[in-house]
């Protein structure tokens, strides 16, 4: 039995820059939507300031994920925004 096919290069280049695309997109709007869950995350950080007498531990520890979550997310942006550049450029 004998296979025959061929790659269409053009073609794939555009499939890969779709996917790319809408998985930036994707990303973009999971930051949003966790930006506006943590946002009382977000104001009680700005009252606080330096002064945290009065959290307890386990808010610390929450809002510590809630920000290394949104670290995660902002590495991810910009690893598959740099991915994406070499794809437009050539």
């Amino acid at each position: 039995m004998v296979f025959l096919w061929s790659v269409d290069g053009k073609n794939m280049l555009k499939i890969a820059r779709d996917n790319a695309c809408t998985a930036l997109t994707n990303l973009r709007l999971r930051r949003q939507h966790e930006v506006a869950v943590g946002k009382e995350w977000i104001e009680r950080a700005k009252e606080a300031g330096e002064t945290d007498e009065n959290d307890h531990e386990g808010d610390k520890n929450n809002y510590n994920k809630f920000c290394q979550g949104l670290e995660r997310l902002d590495n991810a942006l910009v690893q598959l925004d740099e991915t994406l550049m070499p794809l437009y450029d050539f």
